[in-house]
This record gives structure tokens, sequence and C-alpha cells, in this order.
């Protein structure tokens, strides 16, 4: 065993910061809070908290919503964003409440995510960069105040390793192991397929590295990570047939997992779609390729540094939880979404900004001046770029979402309103908007056999939604009812069952 592993972090020096008199924090505490502020407030201006819900947000929000039908929840799914949202959706159906809700939120994990690293960083910038660092990305603001997990997964394996390291090096800290648990029960709770690549290679490093080797440790990490996953589990075993059952239907949703090479899928997509499913015809800008390049750069420094500052844990331990939990999208799925690989980013932020931090202090004083201009320049470019991508995004769906609203407009003209069910084309956010349960005999939210639905259609108002391809042969002679834009009207039609009392007259 290297010695590299062997003392990975010195157990005294330097000294974990302290608050000061009244329990002031250090600067970079303070810097940290002020990030994690304008991150709230930045998500909240570039992207409007009037922005309606996507699909995802749909299905996340509508479990606790008393005013709508709660959407199918597929097995992959886990229930922790529903239980975020739940305080606000019990008592409001107001987005904007909700937005600003969420936004405070991220924030909120942000700080606690970066906590335990300004013990391993006392009086330094290297978190407060790496804060900024994840704070000003596009895929970052963009879901800031959004119905989804992968901010705080990605929050919660930042604190996760960082209490970790805090706990290596201070084996006698209790507010360690128990950070550390609650990070990883976090994770478990938002999103467990993620939670399984960040508690391996945590509880694998304690196995390997003997200094490590601790049992409050190890139990810390078995203990938080199951306590997270394990309302999954128990809802596997109640609603899908056992844990197998589940973990096989998660598996055909999401396409089958098994050996594929979509690291070409991750670049194409680091400028959007939201969603890419296929991607084979998605194509990269070359100026959203810059940001990556330049973090690969300085967390090769960053690792480099700490080798050399005797501390090389705190460089090599974010790579490879990074790595670990980024292996699933790009190797064992075949599409890909920004926001999947937001945990990563969180992580290689730090290494990065302690290899920026490296090259400041090891630059001469009079070429300082110099490197900071060039740095001011980077920076902006980078701002701008990223803003240039959020904005473009924040335009398409804007108009998505606002499409959704007209939709369900249509729909209450025509009159189908609640109780009704929509099945169809993008049945599930239109559905939650026009106040209607949503229904599928087919494809990844399958509800019901067709024939269960079709004797639904004759109990409650009924419409399948369908967009220029047409219904499908068993609703072939249906009512077609276009419902789409003034300018193109079929590219939207409702089909309605020749038993409903809303059928269209010949």
């Amino acid at each position: 065993m290297s010695s590299a592993l062997q003392s990975p972090l010195p157990s005294a020096s330097p000294a974990p910061a302290r608050a000061g008199r009244g329990g002031v924090l250090p600067a970079p505490g303070w810097v940290v809070g002020a990030v994690c502020t304008v991150f709230a407030v930045a998500g909240l201006t570039l992207v409007p908290p009037w922005l309606g819900l996507g699909w995802d947000e749909v299905v996340y929000v509508s479990q606790y919503d008393p005013r709508n039908p709660a959407a199918f929840f597929s097995a992959p799914r886990s229930r922790g964003v529903s239980l975020l949202a739940a305080p606000v959706v019990l008592v409001t159906d107001s987005v904007v409440a909700l937005r600003v809700w969420l936004a405070a939120a991220a924030a909120v994990a942000m700080g606690a995510a970066f906590w335990p690293w300004l013990r391993l960083y006392p009086r330094s910038g290297v978190v407060p960069l790496a804060a900024f660092g994840y704070a000003s990305l596009w895929v970052s603001l963009f879901y800031a105040a959004a119905a989804m997990p992968n901010h705080f997964t990605a929050m919660a394996a930042v604190g996760a390793v960082g209490w970790f390291l805090v706990a290596v090096r201070e084996p006698a800290s209790r507010s360690a192991l128990a950070g550390l648990a609650a990070m990883l029960a976090v994770a478990g709770l938002m999103r467990p397929s993620d939670a399984f690549w960040l508690t391996a290679p945590l509880g694998l490093a304690g196995l390997v590295v003997p200094s490590w080797r601790r049992v409050p440790l190890l139990a810390a990490v078995a203990g938080g990570g199951l306590a997270g996953v394990a309302p999954w589990l128990v809802e596997a075993e109640l609603s899908y047939g056992g844990v197998l059952s589940r973990l096989a239907r998660a598996s055909e949703i999401q396409g089958g997992t098994g050996w594929t090479l979509a690291v070409g899928y991750v670049v194409t997509a680091l400028d959007g779609p939201l969603l890419c499913r296929p991607c084979t015809e998605d194509l990269v800008r070359w100026p959203a390729l810059l940001w990556p390049i330049a973090l690969v750069v300085l967390v090769v420094g960053g690792i480099v540094g700490a080798h050399r500052a005797g501390r090389p844990a705190l460089g090599w331990l974010p790579v490879v939880v990074a790595g670990s939990l980024a292996f699933t999208y790009l190797f064992l799925v075949s599409y890909t979404a920004p926001r999947f690989l937001q945990p990563t980013y969180a992580l290689l932020m730090l290494p990065a900004a302690a290899g920026l931090h490296d090259a400041w202090t090891a630059t001469r004083p009079r070429l300082r001046p110099v490197l900071g201009a060039g740095l001011a320049v980077a920076i902006l470019g980078h701002l701008l770029i990223q803003g240039a991508i959020l904005t473009h995004w924040v335009t398409v769906h804007t108009a998505a979402r606002e499409n959704y609203a007209r939709l369900a407009e249509e729909l209450h003209a025509a009159g189908l309103r609640p109780p009704c069910v929509l099945t169809g084309d993008e049945a599930i956010p239109i559905a939650y908007y026009a106040g209607c349960a949503s229904a599928a005999a087919s494809g990844n939210n399958t509800t019901h056999t067709l024939e269960e639905l079709l004797a639904v259609s004759r109990t409650v108002p009924f419409g399948l939604l369908a967009k220029e391809d047409g219904p499908p042969e068993w609703a072939a002679d249906w009512d077609a009812l276009p419902v789409g834009p003034a300018d193109d009207p079929w590219s939207w039609v409702v089909y309605l069952p020749p038993w409903s009392p809303l059928s269209i007259p010949e």
C-alpha cells in the first residue's frame, strides 16, 4: 500500500477553521453563504418563478397535491422531491410559491454541502470558488428552483465526501459521522440509483485504506445509505412485487441498462437539450466545450497540489466518487440529460478550485495582475456562454409549458373537466394542467390494460391526446377534435370515444 493511501490526511495540521467569538464564521464561510444566496436569486431571476411545471415535476408534485389526481409514479423514481414540495403543495397551487420554496431549499442544501469543506480548506478561497463554479453552470441554474432531485443529490454527494474526509481526519468527531450519514440518507431519498454509486466508493475506500478502516466510519456509510433507500425498498416490496422486480422495471423504463458508450451523448448535451433521447442527431456548439476542458486541467492541478501538500485524499477521493456517480450515465444507459451529471460536476469543482488556488499562489506577485485579468476575462466569457444557453432553454420550455396550459383550456372548452381522464401523447403533464387523471395502456407509464382503459372511458369524461401522427388503431373511429394553435389546429387532436357524452356530432 502506497504512503499516499496510508496517510491521506494529516490529523491535526492544518487545523480546521474555528468559529470566532459569538459563533462568527471565518471569511470563506460568509462568502459561501453569499454564493448560495446569489445562486437562489439568480435561479429565480434567470428562470422565471412562474414557469409552469415540466413533465417530471408534475409527477413529483402531484403525489401530495390535494387538488389534482396523482400522476403515475414509475419504478425508478423516489419520493424525496415529493416530500420536499409537499409543505407548499398542500397549502397552495401557486407555482411561484413552490419555486421560491425550492430555491430557498436549494440554497440551504448548497450551504450544508460545502460546510464540511470549510474545515478541510480553512482560510482559503477554495470552497467559495468551488461553490461558485457549480452555481455558474446553466444546468445548475435551470434546476435551482425546480421540483427535481438532481441538485439535491449533487449537494448530498458534496456533503457526504466532505464529512467523510472530516471524519477521517477527526476520528472522535461525532458530528462528522452524523453529517456523513445524513448526507447519504438525503441522496438515497432523492435518487436511489445515484446513492448507490455514491455510497459504494466511500464504503470501499473505508475498507481499502488501512487508516480509514474504522467501525464507526463504515457504520455511518452503511447506515446512512440504507436509511435513504429504505422507503424505496419498502415501496418495492409493497407495490412492485419485490426489489428485484422494481429494479427490472426501472431498467426497462430506462431502455435497458447494459454496456453502452454514452460519453458522446453526454458531450453533445453540454448545451442541451434537457433530455436527449435519442441523442444520435444532437450536436454540441464548441463554446460549451470550453468549461469542461478547463475543468479537467484544473482538476489535474488540484490532484497534484493535494499530493504535494501531503493531503492526497482531498484530490483523489472527490474525483473517484465523481467518476463513480457518472459511470451509469457514461456507460450503462443509451440516452442522457445534462442534469444527470450535476453530482459529478459539483464534486469535480472542489479539486478544480484547489488547482486554481494553487496556480494563483504559485504565481509571482508581479505577474498576478496579468493572471487576474486573464481569469476575469475567462470567467466573464464563461458566464456569458452559460447565460446564453440558459436563456435559450428557458425560452423553449416557457413556450412548451404555456402550450400545456393552453391545451388544458381547450380541453375545458370542449367539456372535458374534472373528474376526467386523459391518455395519449404527453398526457401526464397536460392532464395535470387540466385537473384530470392520466392513464396509459402501454409504454413506460402503463397504468391499465387496454380493456381496463376502455372500461374507464365509459365511466368518466375521457379523451385521447395525439399529435400529428394520429390515434392508435383501437381509437381510429373515435371523434376527432383539433385543439392545436390557431395557425395549426390539427397539430394536437383530442379523440373522444363515440359513447362519450362529449363526442362531436356527425
